[in-house]
């Protein structure tokens, strides 16, 4: 990199500080600042923001983005101390990485009129490495209390001048005021963009003196500010994929540099240079060429197969069971063959594994990079790699395609796990052009309830419970059951911590069989199920299975409702009544059936007592598409509300 600036003089040693507000100037009246007009159930807020980054030149170093970021935060209650922990993540490549070059925090407490200053001192600063790629710096503010303000600034600088550091304007906490400083010498060109439903209140741009000089002169560079005023904070809620997807973020590519009369690099990529780059890396495309790197390993698993599906189906077991993933996502691989004799390696030494196990089968394999839910949609506004963290396996057999991801145990062949579903993903063929994937569930998350027992006079519930499970139903109570060390450990914890309902003995069916339900066969006993009231019995009846809490609370959401699946929950209760009781006409609860609109989703309640002595309760809870858009929010929460109301309702039981 270098060695392209050559056509470049460093002028003098110009520093351009940042026009930031003063450290440690806390005045009484901060203290009394509100941020009811922004958000009245806030725990926090940031009274004032401010980061920079620059684009220059070292001598010694070649060019460097030197980054800053400080913050001034109110603490309002305890349920916000945790803010005063922060961390910087520090990427690294190879003998290249981001240092933490300054750090400072401090607290500040109003005692009478007397601001009092807690310094953060090197006690309260801890490294560590969290991955292959990343170091993070963790801080720690003492003496935070309700009402405190906390205040803390680093500086970071980094080699890597292919993304300048993003700037979240909008995160979980309201803001007052955020500004953000861009400084970029006019060789450097870079595409800036800013996603989520906010604008910048304004924008800026000026010249400044970047002290480099070429053989035609001075470089000029364009110092740009982007600043936002009372932001309000974004509010998280359950079924959605990552916030960074719709929070209010400004983040820039480097496009190319040229150096006046000097050389010029374009790093505008296309998907297709995006393929050539990931097929050349020996660390992608390298491993999947491999043709015999594990014959070994994949001979004994092919023998006998019959055909193209059964070869596959067995690579794809052989991997899930032989490989433990170890929860590190990468779309480049160490040693896939390394992976297979050490039984553990990150998601690209299992799944690019599996694409050349699959190559070698003669099947038509290819692998798809993809971007995790919790890592955000890649891809959307121009092609880039660095947004894809994890791949995953394609291979087309007869007319189908199949997507696997050997790296989950309990996914049957060709279901991605759910951390997969992110809409779409991008393949990468060793010959012919890339192309979008959708990355959709096949299955749905399906669980069914089914009690067959009977009522005693005494309130007593006595009876056979069975579960079915099916999709990510199954799965994910396989990998809870896999989480215990044994089955009977597994239910003596929820028997130990459910002191309603007493789990006399217990079965689970199909536990290996991916392709079956996962079926779980209980006796219980609840001791108190039904209440006696003069002479009526009353109960809810409902074991297991009733929705008590809505999981959409928001007064407005402007991010989809991403469910992944589709999602059918149905329960089956059969009841035989005490003798002397009765279910009575006037008593009766009305079935229910509602849906909204093209039947996006259904829920259906039916209760008879055709035999005399036995009451069927029956119900059915379908989400019918994965998707729900902001617009549909409302109808979905109300959907949600009304089953909430239903399912509160008592059986009432008459003594006759």
């Amino acid at each position: 990199m270098k060695s392209f600036f050559t056509g470049l003089l460093l002028l003098s040693g110009i520093s351009l500080q940042a026009q930031d507000f003063s450290f440690g100037k806390i005045k009484k009246e901060d203290f009394a600042i509100t941020v009811d007009k922004i958000d009245t159930a806030a725990n926090a807020f940031v009274l004032r923001e401010y980061g920079s980054a620059e684009v220059s030149y070292d001598k010694n170093k070649g060019p460097v983005v030197q980054f800053f970021r400080h913050v001034r935060i109110k603490i309002l209650n305890k349920e916000a101390y945790d803010y005063a922990n922060f961390s910087i993540p520090l990427y690294k490549s190879g003998n290249e990485r981001e240092v933490l070059m300054d750090i400072k925090g401090a607290s500040y407490h109003l005692v009478g009129d007397k601001v009092v200053e807690t310094e953060m001192t090197k006690a309260n600063i801890f490294n560590e490495n969290a991955s292959e790629n990343y170091a993070v710096t963790k801080a720690a503010i003492p003496q935070v209390q309700e009402g405190t303000i906390i205040e803390y600034r680093y500086r970071t600088e980094s080699p890597f001048i292919f993304n300048l550091n993003a700037w979240e304007f909008q995160e979980d906490l309201p803001k007052l005021y955020s500004q953000y400083v861009t400084r970029i010498p006019e060789v450097f060109h870079y595409k800036a963009n800013l996603k989520g439903g906010l604008a910048v209140s304004d924008r800026k741009v000026e010249n400044y003196n970047t002290g480099l000089n070429s053989q035609v002169g001075e470089v000029l560079g364009n110092k740009t500010i982007y600043t936002m005023e009372n932001i309000p904070a974004f509010h998280t809620e359950d079924y959605m994929t990552s916030s960074k997807n719709f929070r209010s973020i400004i983040f820039f590519e480097l496009g190319r540099y040229s150096i006046p009369m000097g050389p010029t690099k374009d790093f505008s990529l296309t998907w297709e240079n995006v393929r050539d780059k990931l097929v050349q890396d020996e660390s992608f495309g390298g491993q999947v060429k491999r043709k015999t790197a594990l014959k070994e390993f994949i001979e004994p698993v092919l023998q006998d197969s019959k055909d193209d599906l059964e070869k596959a189906v067995r690579l794809y077991t052989y991997f899930q069971k032989q490989i433990k993933w170890n929860n590190r996502h990468s779309i480049y691989a160490k040693n896939i063959k390394e992976a297979i004799e050490k039984r553990t390696g990150n998601s690209a030494d299992i799944n690019l594994g599996l694409v050349n196990a699959l190559r070698y089968a003669k099947l038509d394999a290819i692998p798809v990079i993809l971007s995790t839910r919790e890592n955000g949609y890649a891809g959307l506004y121009a092609p880039a790699i660095s947004e894809f963290n994890h791949v995953i396996a394609r291979v087309k057999i007869g007319e189908n395609y199949y997507l696997l991801d050997a790296t989950s145990p309990y996914e049957m062949f060709g279901n991605i796990p759910m951390k997969c579903v992110n809409f779409q993903g991008r393949s990468i063929p060793l010959e012919g052009e890339s192309d979008w994937v959708k990355l959709e569930a096949n299955l749905s998350s399906s669980y069914s309830n089914f009690f067959y027992g009977e009522l005693s006079e005494d309130g007593a519930l006595k009876g056979k419970w069975i579960t079915s499970r099916n999709g990510y139903g199954a799965s994910k109570m396989r990998e809870r059951l896999q989480g215990s060390n044994s089955e009977e450990e597994f239910y003596e914890k929820i028997d130990e911590e459910n002191n309603r309902i007493k789990i006399n003995s217990f079965k689970v069916s199909n536990r290996e069989s991916l392709d079956k339900p996962l079926t779980e066969e209980f006796e219980i006993e609840i001791k108190n199920f039904a209440t006696l009231q003069n002479d009526q019995l009353l109960f809810n009846p409902y074991i297991d299975t009733k929705i008590s809490k809505n999981p959409f609370n928001l007064t407005e959401r402007n991010y989809p409702i991403d469910f992944g699946s589709l999602v059918q929950e149905e329960c089956y209760i059969e009841i035989k009544l005490p003798k002397g009781y009765a279910y009575p006409t006037e008593a009766k609860l009305k079935n229910i059936s509602m849906a909204l609109p093209e039947r996006a989703a259904r829920y259906i309640f039916k209760i008879n007592n055709t035999t005399p002595d036995v009451l069927i309760i029956e119900s059915a809870t379908q989400l019918n598409k994965p998707l729900f858009m902001p617009e549909e929010y409302f109808d979905l929460k109300e959907f949600f509300s009304r089953i909430i109301q239903a399912e509160k309702l008592d059986v009432v039981l008459k003594k006759i």
